[in-house]
């Protein structure tokens, strides 16, 4: 048996409080009945002190091992409180209802119910213990004799202040328990809550580099694809125009000729900047490829596209971009498609902005074109 319980995993509290509880009330029931029997007279049978003590000194152990090895340990404790509310009522019968005796047993059983259920189920007690009066009267009859010697008054007050006490002592347990279990869900919950915004914050980043180009930290070719067909989906949606901006660098390779290819990419990385700052919040700056990018506007009609690329191509123009104490000077050249008039599709409009961009290379580069539908290709 006791193999048994060492493979239980954890056993119910209830249980494991209530065995101390129960063995030490029960000792001091078996004190108080014991001395009230010893001053009856006539005396009582060796039978009936031998079912005393069957009852208060080995009853409290086999409840114990019966809620261990039930498979819910918790419904068996209530049970067993059950039982105890029967068994008092049986005593109290028996011995004819012993004024001190009958309310030490009553008001212990009762409110162990309370204590472990709720309040209602002292009603359950009382109705366990009638269980046990009815059943003595059906068995031997009833007698009273509620006169309790002075050795028994002694020991219930004792034990009821005793009781009292456990009770006190129990409440203290639950109430601490419980303050350290809500410690711990607080606990708990402040580290998940932790781990679910790191997770978001890895989402993020994971998000963001899949997305983004390493060098420029623009959105790459992967992103556009997506974000073009469901802005686009949108705009015809809501009857409004979208723009796109082809823009490349000019005489990209002489850059990366002259000044070698960390001057190139930090002449990528300024335009970039640029872009990301003059952009609006909803406009969407990709590379999109090499020394080519990508502006997706949604909203904005083509002349305001057409202005916006000049204000980039012009800025651009100005700027003296420095590295390593050498001063680059570069333009742009850009294409410029818009819907409805240039395409109702991403690849019809990409392929317009770039025929727009081609005319503006052919034309002499450092300029703006938009596309033309009798423009050749």
């Amino acid at each position: 048996m006791e193999t048994m319980l060492t493979e239980k995993t954890e056993l119910h509290w209830m249980v494991r409080l209530n065995r101390i509880n129960r063995i030490a009330s029960y000792l001091m029931l078996f004190a108080i009945l014991g001395a009230h029997m010893q001053t009856r007279i006539p005396s009582y049978s060796l039978y009936a002190w031998g079912l005393l003590a069957l009852q208060f000194i080995v009853y409290p152990h086999l409840a114990y091992w019966r809620a261990c090895l039930a498979p819910n340990p918790r419904q068996a404790e209530l049970n067993n409180l059950s039982f105890d509310s029967l068994f008092f009522g049986i005593w109290a019968a028996a011995l004819g209802f012993p004024l001190w005796i009958t309310f030490t047993m009553f008001i212990s059983t009762t409110i162990n119910h309370a204590l472990y259920r709720d309040p209602w189920a002292m009603l359950h007690s009382a109705a366990a213990i009638a269980s046990g009066v009815l059943l003595t009267a059906i068995v031997s009859g009833l007698h009273f004799s509620p006169a309790t010697g002075w050795p028994a008054t002694i020991l219930c007050i004792i034990g009821l202040t005793l009781y009292l006490v456990i009770v006190a002592n129990v409440a203290y347990t639950r109430n601490h328990l419980l303050h350290r279990t809500r410690k711990q869900l607080q606990f708990d919950e402040q580290a998940l809550q932790k781990q679910l915004q790191e997770i978001h914050a890895l989402q993020q980043q994971l998000s963001d580099q899949a997305n983004r180009d390493g060098l420029t930290g623009l959105y790459n070719r992967r992103y556009l694809d997506s974000t073009l067909e469901r802005e686009l989906a949108r705009c015809q949606r809501e009857g409004q125009p979208l723009s796109l901006i082809l823009i490349d660098l000019d005489h990209f390779k002489q850059i990366n000729d002259s000044y070698g290819h960390p001057a190139g990419d930090e002449v990528l990385r300024q335009l970039s900047a640029m872009l990301s700052q003059q952009a609006r919040s909803a406009d969407v700056a990709c590379r999109f490829g090499g020394e080519e990018f990508l502006l997706l506007l949604p909203q904005m009609p083509l002349p305001a596209a057409c202005e916006r690329a000049e204000q980039w191509r012009a800025n651009f123009a100005a700027a003296a971009i420095i590295f390593e104490q050498t001063r680059i000077q570069g333009t742009l050249s850009a294409g410029i498609a818009s819907y409805p008039e240039h395409g109702s599709t991403p690849q019809a409009l990409i392929h317009s902005a770039d025929r727009a961009l081609y005319r503006a290379k052919t034309e002499g580069r450092n300029r703006v074109a938009v596309f033309h539908a009798e423009a050749p290709p």
